[in-house]
């Protein structure tokens, strides 16, 4: 094996004939050796760590559990309105549930001959008579009818507010009728409206909560 030339680092300076040189003229470079590259890593999103101390805020958006109830309420109102009086006569009254059983029986004591009808047709009074206590009469049976379907719709998860609308209307209609029906000797009709018919008419307003 043949030996390896030595490099300098600076040139030998040449001595005086009898001298040799010395160590540091002839010093031999420092092997450095090249280091395998790493692999490139790509830097992850540091998330920001929570510091002690510090508080953190959450929203959280619940639905109030007051505002689901609401409609079932009003469907239980309007089926216990049916046994209250919807009709109240000096202490005597007439139960929703009873007064469906008797609808026949008020039907006939109104006159529907049609030629009574054109006789009367001038007189406004009788007309809206007529009409108010036919949507009086079936009351109960609109009543029972929307307090269904409500909880129908609320078992399907679904609003009843468009029910809510129809069974307040159906009320609000019934009053105003029976403000322009003519009352004799200081007699209205409403002093024969019992607490029934009032609690299931308005008992709609809470079908209408959202």
């Amino acid at each position: 094996m043949q030996p390896q030339p030595i490099e300098y680092t600076e040139p030998v300076q040449y001595t005086q004939p009898g001298q040799s040189p010395t160590p540091d003229q002839y010093a031999q470079p420092a092997t450095q050796y090249a280091q395998p590259q790493q692999p490139v890593q790509f830097a992850q999103p540091v998330q920001p760590m929570m510091q002690p101390g510090s508080q953190q805020v959450v929203y959280v958006t619940q639905e109030k559990a007051s505002n689901k109830a609401l409609p079932w309420i009003g469907v239980g109102l309007i089926l216990v309105s049916l046994f209250l009086p919807y009709i109240s006569v000096m202490g005597f009254g007439v139960s929703g549930f009873e007064m469906m059983g008797v609808v026949g029986e008020l039907m006939d004591g109104v006159d529907t001959n049609p030629n009574s009808l054109d006789e009367d047709s001038g007189d406004s009074g009788d007309a809206f008579m007529i009409i108010g206590a036919l949507m009086f009469m079936l009351s109960p049976l609109f009543f029972i009818f929307s307090a269904i379907v409500s909880a129908l719709t609320l078992l399907m998860k679904k609003s009843p507010r468009i029910m809510g609308v129809i069974h307040l209307s159906y009320g609000v209609i019934l009053i105003i009728l029976g403000m322009l029906m003519p009352s004799e000797s200081g007699i209205s009709v409403f002093d024969f409206i019992g607490i029934g018919f009032y609690m299931g008419a308005f008992s709609s307003g809470f079908l209408l909560a959202k």
